[in-house]
């Protein structure tokens, strides 16, 4: 009987020992899973859907980089000066908006091919559909408010449209249908070649200020945008309704979401800006892939030796690079054949 006893009372020790174990050990994945988690998708780990050659636009220390994830030995970084936007124009290039108009680089090493320097006060630049350019500006041109300027492939004016009632720009998006959806702070907009507003929402977020960066219309009158100190992605109906926000999570540091792009598989690619100048690089996560559930599917850590502030993206993964993109019908970059 004692023997029993003695048997039953070490099984008990035994349990409330293992018990403890257990206990300690699930709190301690609890503390770490998420980082392991978080880790999985901080490392360019490459899959068949995983974004694996860019053109990136390093705001922070004014470059523009190449960067190709499967084989880093091809990567270059170029300076440029300083300035918005960035978009392939055809012939293996890319344009680049500079303060005085554009450029024009080789995809392949970012030499410098043609320029644009007769437009001072520049802010973006960006091809239309019709292969003229699309310069921007604000209380520019002789005009009021935010100023578009269309030129052609010699720099001659062919038009002037002018916003009158905003005073602040970031970067504008051609429609299909041959509008503008245009970032003007805290409000986005969509305007006409006549220079009549047709759409409009005004966001709110955690600033006053949020210096909305880009938008892009989706399919069924829907509108993504990238919302700059709102750290965020926001979707709008064709009303003007929020639909959805998306972000995070904490462990990239969201500070202020600026280039976008839509993915063939429907994500969203954006950048993740962290401030200005050199020497940011260390901060957060600042390229990140959402699923349009807003789900972090993926992301890349910059290398801090490389690059600071990241500002404007292109996946180049299936994209002709012979060919000008714009955004079509689903808000995806794809060919305008026939344009030279």
């Amino acid at each position: 009987m004692q023997k029993k006893t003695l048997q039953l009372i070490i099984l008990t020790i035994f349990i409330i020992e293992q018990k403890k174990s257990m206990n300690s050990f699930i709190k301690n994945c609890r503390k770490i899973l998420p980082a392991l988690f978080f880790v999985s998708f901080s490392s360019a780990v490459i899959s068949q859907d995983t974004p694996k050659k860019f053109l990136l636009r390093d705001e922070g220390m004014s470059q523009l980089c190449y960067v190709d994830i499967a084989s880093p030995e091809t990567n270059w970084y170029m300076p440029v000066p300083p300035g918005r936007d960035i978009q392939l124009v055809g012939h293996g290039c890319v344009l680049i908006g500079t303060g005085t108009g554009y450029e024009e680089r080789k995809i392949s090493n970012g030499e410098k091919i043609a320029e644009l320097t007769s437009f001072p006060g520049t802010l973006a630049a960006r091809r239309l559909r019709n292969g003229n350019t699309l310069l921007t500006g604000m209380d520019w041109q002789g005009k009021k408010g935010v100023v578009l300027v269309e030129v052609d492939k010699n720099g001659v004016i062919k038009r002037q449209i002018a916003y009158g009632a905003f005073n602040y720009l970031r970067l504008v998006r051609e429609t299909p249908s041959g509008t503008f959806l245009v970032a003007a702070e805290d409000t986005l907009f969509e305007g006409n070649v006549n220079g009549d507003v047709l759409w409009k929402i005004k966001i709110n977020g955690r600033r006053d200020k949020p210096h909305i960066w880009q938008a892009i219309r989706l399919s069924n009158g829907r509108t993504i945008l990238s919302a700059g100190y709102n750290a965020n992605l926001q979707v709008f109906d064709a009303y003007g309704k929020l639909t959805d926000s998306i972000s995070g999570p904490p462990e990239v540091k969201p500070n202020f979401y600026g280039g976008l792009q839509i993915l063939a598989n429907g994500n969203y690619v954006v950048t993740n800006w962290e401030g200005h100048g050199p020497g940011n690089g260390g901060i957060g996560v600042q390229l990140l892939e959402y699923s349009p559930a807003g789900k972090l599917v993926w992301s890349w850590k910059q290398d801090a030796g490389n690059f600071s502030s990241l500002q404007g993206v292109i996946a180049l993964d299936g994209l002709d690079t012979n060919f000008l993109h714009v955004e079509d019908e689903k808000g995806m970059l794809a060919p305008v054949k026939g344009v030279k």
